[in-house]
């Protein structure tokens, strides 16, 4: 494991958005998915700095999410998008009304990697929480699905290791300072709606 001081991180976010998010937007459209790529400058054997590939991310903000019809902005999003919008707008429309009713902004983290060989001294939380505090200022409701991702090298959910390493990331993200919402979904309440 390579240990990484978290002030060294470069972040590099894209976003590629038709006109100015509003609430006059197509709700297909209006949805701001940013694109994260995280990494770091290392010594080289030479004596000099080399930047690294570190990690990235897919986060997706919803502006104003409890003034509009959250299904409705699932039709160009992303499965992870697509899923936990079912899980707040049927198992949990308690935190619409709770945190975004109001007009509170919304974050789903459809993925977060930290390669393998950069992991540990929580390198997730020094990079979730640089995305939540640059695109996530106005979010309210920030909600993960903790289970592992679908991919190369990623246990599935008939393997062996999964409940495990369902097990470690759930306990991972609360320990970050998310909740339980529902199934496999954890959410952070970054500001709150005062009523």
């Amino acid at each position: 494991m390579t240990v990484i001081d978290p002030e060294s991180l470069f972040f590099e976010y894209k976003l590629r958005y038709r006109g100015t998010p509003g609430l006059e937007h197509d709700p297909a459209d209006y949805p701001m998915r940013w694109e994260v790529a995280v990494s770091c400058t290392l010594p080289t054997p030479g004596g000099g700095d080399e930047e690294k590939q570190l990690g990235s991310a897919v986060v997706q903000v919803v502006p104003k999410a409890g003034m509009i019809n959250l299904f409705l902005t699932t039709g160009k999003a992303d499965q992870e998008m697509a899923k936990a919008v079912e899980m707040l707008t049927m198992e949990r429309p308690d935190l619409i009304s709770g945190y975004l009713q109001d007009g509170g902004d919304l974050m789903i983290v459809s993925s977060l990697e930290i390669l393998p060989e950069y992991r540990g001294d929580r390198t997730g939380y020094t990079v979730l929480n640089a995305i939540v505090e640059t695109v996530g200022r106005s979010v309210n409701l920030v909600v993960v699905h903790a289970a592992p991702a679908d991919g190369e090298g990623s246990p599935t959910s008939d393997s062996p290791g999964y409940e495990e390493a369902k097990s470690a990331l759930r306990a991972y993200w609360k320990n970050f300072g998310f909740e339980d919402a529902t199934g496999d979904y954890l959410v952070f309440f970054h500001k709150k709606i005062l009523a």
